[in-house]
């Protein structure tokens, strides 16, 4: 499909959309909660008070707030998130503003660009949550930027881009692998190292994607190429800096350490910084310039006499020069590092940040590439002239709050689209899966993948009877659909959010939590996971009783993740067989790909089986001896 460059402003008017759907959405909850409510629905944090400060790198005042009594906090604000910081019980007509840095159950760091007002260190404290429009100026100006590709082989790449032009390809070469890998694996990695323009691995759940990024990173720096990792979570960019580290290459993770794995933290640019020599010089100069700033703010409020005031002029000027020269040590350190790394790992929406500002790369690798947004996805092709994106279209798509600006095409990734574009010469699927018992694995193969996927023997057999007591009675096979057809567990609406539960599923997946680990599964290796948030909270409050090392999320959250056993509620049950976006087949395809040796589905089939789809799911389960009634079974006779 032919395309001029109107296309990018297109996308620039679907992101327009999406910011104002998200500033709406804030918005009103804000108007329709009370202070505590907000509170519970991590809008706010109320009754802070500063508890220490530090200057951080680049002179950013950090600040770290707590409970009185050390709490823990009744919710958990997330790094990045942009905070309104006011007084707990007056007003103020500006309130300060500041990124959270890091966040814990107990303490939330603030990052301030200047010095906090004085009520931040004199009394109870309130943080809102507030839009963050950084992301979005870095997103527009990005796509400004590919706009403007107009000469050479920049217009080659941005009609790539288009689909005005055919990407190109070397003659994959064979190289010696750094670990085995199956004949889909070698391919793949060949020929994404063999293009010039982008290339695609499509990779299923449990196929080694993550294999073959590992490998190509590998064979590119062995080449002698700089190679920037890249993704649109904290936790995938994660993923691709073990990847590298494994095969023992110098990565450097860009992104504050308390967005990072703390297993990773060393890695960070923040953290190996501070042990360069211009960081030390630039330590010192930064606490003489503060020292000086507090004696002039001292020279000013003790007295109005010529005297003071020259004083403070003159330390306020001697303190600026230190911290220009403090800064500018500190960038020459941190041009050093980043100068010695052979990878740099970081966030898309971080790309455009300072510190990488002007930084060019030979490759790009972007994984998780079918969950972000073409407009996220595209920072990386402005950064590289050649860029591998893996992913997989049949599992989550780009979130999108604008429903219109989704169906207008936010919603389609830049990986889907290209494809689309250029045809399936442009990417290698990988067919053979190591994470699934192969009952598990059949379903979704068979209507997600058109039954091309196929279990390595490694694996293909494994039930959860290995990892449990020897001896212990508890009906595992690998599938179980508990059908709760009748018993009248009716889903519930929950008032503020909308989000859908069901009490009733919920004391059936208790009690099934409760046999697996009496049976000995180990906690770590149980999760819970279910398509609704209201759900979820449900399910929390009565597991983390049972043990907190059981996990409890949403299927979005968990995407990317694998268990020994995966429990999943899947919450509706209504007379009219509404299923709301259980509809979107991708969702489930996630739910049902996370287990490796047990998977245990709870839900009405007679609100379900409307749906070919879960049709078919229940039939199979009735076929292969997984299916139980909760008439029948006895965790169900106490709830």
């Amino acid at each position: 499909m032919a395309r001029d460059v109107s296309f990018f402003d297109q996308l620039g008017s679907l992101l327009a959309q999406e910011r104002e759907a998200e500033k709406a959405r804030l918005a009103a909850l804000a108007q329709s909660l009370t202070l505590h409510e907000r509170e519970e629905h991590g809008l706010s944090v109320l009754d802070l008070e500063s508890i220490e400060e530090e200057v951080g790198l680049g002179g950013r005042f950090l600040v770290t707030l707590g409970r009185a009594d050390r709490r823990p906090l009744p919710t958990r604000l997330h790094n990045g998130d942009l905070v309104a910081v006011l007084p707990r019980r007056a007003e103020v007509k500006e309130p300060a503003r500041a990124l959270i840095s890091r966040a814990t159950a107990t303490r939330i760091q603030l990052a301030f660009d200047r010095s906090p007002p004085p009520y931040v260190h004199e009394g109870l404290l309130r943080l809102d949550v507030v839009p963050n429009d950084v992301t979005y100026d870095r997103l527009r100006a990005g796509l400004q930027r590919i706009k403007a590709l107009d000469k050479g082989a920049e217009r080659h790449k941005r009609e790539v881009v288009l689909g005005n032009e055919p990407p190109r390809f070397d003659k994959p070469r064979e190289f010696e692998p750094t670990r085995p890998l199956n004949p889909e694996q070698q391919d793949a990695t060949a020929r994404a190292l063999a293009a010039e323009d982008f290339f695609l691995v499509h990779g299923p759940p449990g196929t080694g994607k993550s294999t073959v990024l590992a490998e190509v990173a590998a064979q590119a720096v062995a080449d002698g190429k700089r190679l920037l990792c890249t993704a649109a979570s904290n936790a995938a960019v994660d993923h691709l800096l073990d990847l590298c580290l494994d095969k023992g290459l110098r990565a450097i993770r860009v992104g504050h350490p308390a967005r990072v794995a703390a297993r990773l933290q060393e890695h960070t640019l923040d953290i190996v910084v501070e042990s360069h020599p211009d960081r030390a010089v630039s330590r010192d100069l930064f606490d003489e310039a503060f020292s000086l700033l507090g004696y002039a703010r001292r020279q000013r409020s003790q007295g109005r006499s010529r005297e003071r005031f020259a004083n403070a002029r003159a330390s306020t000027t001697e303190a600026k020069g230190m911290l220009d020269e403090a800064r500018a040590l500190e960038r020459k350190a941190v041009k050093s590092v980043l100068a010695n790394a052979d990878v740099i790992c970081v966030t898309l929406s971080s790309l455009d940040s300072g510190v990488l500002a002007g930084q060019q790369f030979d490759l790009a690798l972007l994984d998780e590439a079918t969950q972000a947004t073409e407009p996220l996805a595209l920072l990386g092709f402005l950064r590289a002239p050649r860029v591998i994106l893996a992913g997989d279209p049949q599992q989550l798509p780009p979130t999108v709050l604008s429903q219109e600006a989704a169906k207008a095409g936010l919603g389609v990734s830049l990986f889907e689209r290209l494809l689309k574009d250029h045809g399936d010469g442009v990417k290698r699927m990988l067919r053979e899966q190591y994470r699934m018992n192969a009952r598990i694995m059949d379903f979704p193969s068979r209507e997600m993948y058109g039954g091309e996927l196929r279990a390595h023997p490694s694996i293909a057999d494994r039930t959860l009877d290995a990892v449990l007591t020897p001896g212990a009675d508890v009906d595992a096979p690998p599938v179980l659909y508990l059908d709760t057809a009748g018993k009248g567990f009716d889903e519930e609406v929950e008032p503020t959010t909308r989000s859908l539960f069901n009490p009733g599923e919920a004391g059936l997946v208790e009690a099934r939590v409760r046999a697996l680990l009496a049976a000995g599964l180990a906690p770590r290796e149980l999760a819970v996971i279910t398509p609704y948030s209201a759900q979820a909270h449900q399910l929390r409050e009565r597991i983390e009783a049972l043990s907190p090392e059981v996990e409890v999320d949403t299927v979005d959250a968990f995407q990317g993740r694998e268990k020994d056993a995966i429990i999943v509620s899947l919450t509706r049950s209504n007379s009219e067989g509404q299923l709301g976006f259980l509809t979107d087949l991708r969702r489930m395809n996630v739910a049902l790909t996370r287990a490796r040796r047990h998977l245990f589905v709870v839900g009405d089939s007679a609100t379900l089986s409307g749906h070919p789809f879960y049709a078919r799911f229940v039939e199979g389960t009735q076929t292969h001896g997984g299916y139980r009634s909760a008439w029948e079974w006895p965790d169900a006779q106490d709830t």
